[in-house]
This record gives structure tokens, sequence and C-alpha cells, in this order.
């Protein structure tokens, strides 16, 4: 696997090329996505259009991007998934976590939205990873 990084208007986009499997692949989303959390980046979004596959590491290394990037106040946004991807994102209910989007302009043009009141309104919802979890467990 290889990640390429951009800037894309307001964001910066991460050009992933190939299968994103095993601990390497999720080490390095997880490397860049720290990287951009540590200076503010607002909107990182992973392009996973030449991706044609995505194994537990890679599934558990998008859940981690997205709450890496909310408590840097930012948004970690999936443009262009394939339709085996879309397929897995569906059935292991991480739509309900990260938002996908068909294009990067999409991903990039919606805005993020802003957390009032208590500090744990931005975390991620037990009752939102809960079933996610309990996929990357059974595996």
């Amino acid at each position: 696997m290889d990640i390429t990084e951009r800037r894309f208007k307001d964001a910066v986009v991460l050009d992933v090329t190939g299968p994103m499997t095993g601990r390497q692949a999720a080490g390095m989303i997880d490397a860049a996505v720290r990287r951009h959390a540590r200076v503010r980046t607002r909107i990182l979004v992973a392009n996973l259009g030449r991706v044609p596959l995505v194994d537990l590491a890679g599934l558990g290394a998008l859940v981690d991007a997205h709450t890496t990037m909310r408590h840097a106040g930012g948004a970690f946004r999936l443009a262009c998934v394939t339709k085996q991807i879309q397929d897995l994102v569906v059935s292991t209910r991480l739509l309900t976590v990260v938002d996908t989007f068909e294009s990067i302009e999409e991903a990039v043009d919606r805005s993020i939205p802003t957390f009032r009141g208590k500090a744990q309104d931005w975390r991620l919802s037990t009752i939102a990873l809960a079933p996610i979890l309990r996929f990357l467990r059974r595996a």
C-alpha cells in the first residue's frame, strides 16, 4: 500500500493505492492521520478509489483515524469508495461513524459540524462503536 498526500481546497487528501491490509498498512494510515491531527488539519479525506481490499486492520485504522481527527477538532472522511469496500463499510456499520462520499469534491465541500455543550458531544458514541468493535473482535 502507498499513500500520497495533496492539498485540495481547504483539505488534505490521502490518496491510498493498493490493499489496505495488515499492521503495516494500518500503521501508515495512523502515522499520516496523527501528523495531520498535530498540525490541526481541518478536513482529512482518504481517497479509496484505488484500494481493492480492506481487512480488519484497515477497518480499525479507519475508525482510529476518525477518532483522532475528531479529538483534534477536525473531520476524517472517505471518498471514492469502491462497491466492495462500501459493502464492507455498511455491513460493519462503520457507515454510522465515518462519512463516505462518492467524490473528493463532495467530501471537501461538506461543512464540519460544530459541537457545543458537554465535552462528550464530540466523542464517538459507544452505541455507534459497539457493533464495529464486536465485529473486529470476532475476526
